[in-house]
């Protein structure tokens, strides 16, 4: 090799040698170093998978819009409520629902309770889905609204409250098709006079129609047709708020019964067996709507029970022998919330009513006990037909003739059928417990339809009874 080649060689084995001692003696390199940006400049964690928590929104920050309570219908009366108080129990309606008269759909209907209205707490029902709410104009002050329609606070503490028991259903006649009627929008009571005062026989189911026989001076109660074996009279009173009616305006205006008289009877003992009045009720002399109605009790009125009908049905409770000579009077369980009852007694029957009652309990009363014909018997136009109604005086005083009469009230469409006067004194007096027979001949218009005359029992230009003939004319 040549001597010129072999320099060379050299020079480029020292140059690598001196770039290797350079590079492993030297200061670490940081022109391009793999860390000049750490793996952690950006830390996965620089976001904290809980700056924004599972919770941050929770379920119920803004609670689910219930579905429109089916109970309430545009246009139902609003019940007139205290309103809640900030910091006391109370609930707010989430949406436009229903007050009713216990906790559970099957009650009677007080009125509408207006989404974003609210009302003071009183209580709960047993099963924790209802809350009582305090409604004055209720009979007992309270009325109760579902758990699934209101927003309620402040509610620890409030105490369970007993149900009270679902009032009777009434059977209310139907109508014809064309006939007056109305059609119940929700549960209501039906009622043995024009106002929430008068006791009630039981309540009319929703969607129920009847046909309308008569309505009040001021047009807000309505008469209805009733099943007479069940009310013996035939007829009741219905608020018409809670009903949608038709083909009303010819019916005649019907003057409101006489109510019974207030009774008041004597606190209970400590302990002792109760029943307390959940509505006006009436006390009878029997455990029966055929007993005589010796007066009316106040809602919340509660009496010392002594003994129970054999069915069950009717509580007879202690009452002042000046009031009543037996000192015991009945009322129907279907009215009443009871305590301590379980071990009372059953307490025969007494005998149905007698013919006179002690002249310390002055009663009036009148039942319709037939009719011939039957409403809604056909007759040919132009016809006249003979009329009779039987009635049995249900009172403790007699109907003297002398100020007792028979008195027209109104035609059904304002066609008369009977062709003479319009009043008749009674031909006897009627003593309690005997009949009296009234008669007379009507004739048919001439042209076809339904037609009807009410005509009422006076006593001392009062109202004891009304009575009513309906005839379809073909």
């Amino acid at each position: 090799m040549k001597k010129k080649e072999m320099i060379g060689i050299r020079a480029a084995i020292v140059a690598l040698l001196v770039v290797a001692i350079l590079t492993a003696c030297g200061p670490a390199a940081t022109t391009v170093a793999p860390t000049a940006v750490p793996p952690t400049a950006v830390p996965p964690t620089a976001v904290p998978p809980t700056a924004v928590p599972p919770t941050a929104v929770p379920p119920t920050a803004v609670p689910p819009t219930p579905a429109p309570d089916p109970a309430y219908y545009e246009g139902e009366p609003v019940a007139v409520v205290p309103a809640g108080v900030p910091g006391q129990p109370m609930v707010e309606a989430a949406i436009n629902t229903v007050i009713f008269g216990g906790p559970g759909t099957n009650y009677v209907v007080y009125g509408a309770f207006l989404g974003g209205v609210t009302a003071v707490a009183t209580g709960l029902s047993t099963d924790g889905l209802w809350y009582a709410i305090s409604v004055p104009v209720a009979p007992v002050g309270n009325g109760w609204v579902s758990a699934t329609y209101v927003l309620p606070s402040n509610i620890s503490g409030l105490p369970v409250l007993p149900s009270p028991p679902v009032p009777p259903t009434v059977e209310m006649v139907p109508p014809a098709t064309g006939d007056p009627q109305t059609t119940s929008l929700a549960q209501t009571f039906v009622r043995t006079g024009p106002g929430s005062s008068y006791p009630a026989y039981g309540i009319a189911q929703v969607g129920r129609t009847a046909r309308v026989i008569g309505k009040s001076e001021d047009g807000s109660w309505l008469v209805v047709r009733v099943n007479p074996q069940v009310v013996g009279l035939g007829y009741a009173w219905v608020e018409t708020a809670f009903t949608q009616p038709s083909n009303i305006d010819g019916v005649p205006v019907v003057a409101a019964p006489e109510q019974a008289p207030a009774a008041t009877v004597p606190p209970p003992p400590e302990g002792a067996p109760t029943a307390t009045a959940i509505d006006f009720i009436n006390l009878r002399s029997g455990p029966g709507t055929n007993y005589l109605i010796l007066g009316t009790a106040a809602p919340g009125a509660t009496g010392e029970v002594t003994g129970k009908s054999q069915d069950g049905l009717w509580w007879q409770i202690k009452v002042p022998t000046s009031f009543y000579s037996t000192g015991a009077a009945w009322v129907s369980a279907d009215w009443t919330t009871n305590a301590n009852t379980e071990n009372v007694p059953v307490v025969a029957a007494p005998p149905p009513p007698s013919t006179q009652l002690p002249s310390n309990t002055p009663t009036v009363g009148c039942t319709l006990v037939s009719q011939d014909p039957a409403d809604y018997t056909v007759f040919p136009p132009s016809t006249g037909f003979g009329m009779t109604w039987v009635l049995k005086n249900t009172g403790s005083v007699s109907w003297d003739a002398p100020n007792t009469n028979l008195v027209f009230l109104g035609a059904l469409n304002g066609q008369r059928l009977h062709q003479n006067g319009d009043l008749y004194g009674i031909s006897e007096s009627v003593v309690p417990g005997a009949t009296y027979t009234v008669s007379g001949s009507l004739i048919t218009p001439a042209t076809p339809g339904e037609y009807g005359e009410a005509w009422a029992l006076q006593q001392n230009g009062t109202n004891v009874c009304q009575f009513w003939v309906i005839v379809d004319v073909q």
